[in-house]
């Protein structure tokens, strides 16, 4: 798997100067973090500039650092079918909400979903529905504060009839 080289970052870091906080290489992956006041336009601009036609939205998930503030980073895995290489892109949800990707990739659908269902982060722009769990379910099952036993009261959310 090939990740866009120094030039392509050249380019990202000269557009969006102030919105990438940090650009992490390892192991020849690239990951570049953007501040969530801009993520929308960074991710348009990967999808629609011609340098990146970063065409497919591989996945989109979360990772929750209860430590930091905000705690919970999204993850996007894009990929250029057409240019062959590929791009993570991290942005930290402040008060656990960033804009949807719905219109850019509808793959970002039910990621979307997801991630609000097990880490509680909400993408402003979209209806979201629970994929697994009843919709009152009150908690995150993937956020780490979450106990691994689950929870030993009886819980009234079951919304089947």
């Amino acid at each position: 798997m090939r990740y866009v080289g120094e030039e392509l970052l050249n380019l990202l870091q000269r557009e969006f100067k102030s919105a990438i906080t940090d650009v992490t290489r390892f192991r020849g992956e690239v990951c570049v973090t953007v501040d969530k006041s801009a993520i929308k336009d960074f991710l348009r601009f990967l999808k629609l500039d011609d340098n990146f036609k970063m065409d497919m939205l591989v996945d989109l998930t979360a990772v929750d650092y209860p430590e930091h503030t905000p705690r919970v980073v999204v993850v996007y895995q894009l990929r250029s079918l057409e240019k062959g290489h590929n791009l993570r892109v991290k942005c930290w949800a402040e008060n656990d909400e960033l804009p949807t990707v719905l219109d850019l990739w509808r793959a970002a659908d039910w990621l979307e979903r997801e991630v609000y269902e097990m880490f509680g982060v909400r993408f402003k722009g979209r209806e979201l529905k629970k994929l697994l769990l009843p919709q009152k379910y009150p908690y995150f099952p993937l956020r780490k504060d979450f106990p691994l036993e689950g929870y030993e009261e009886p819980c009234q959310v079951w919304d089947w009839e």
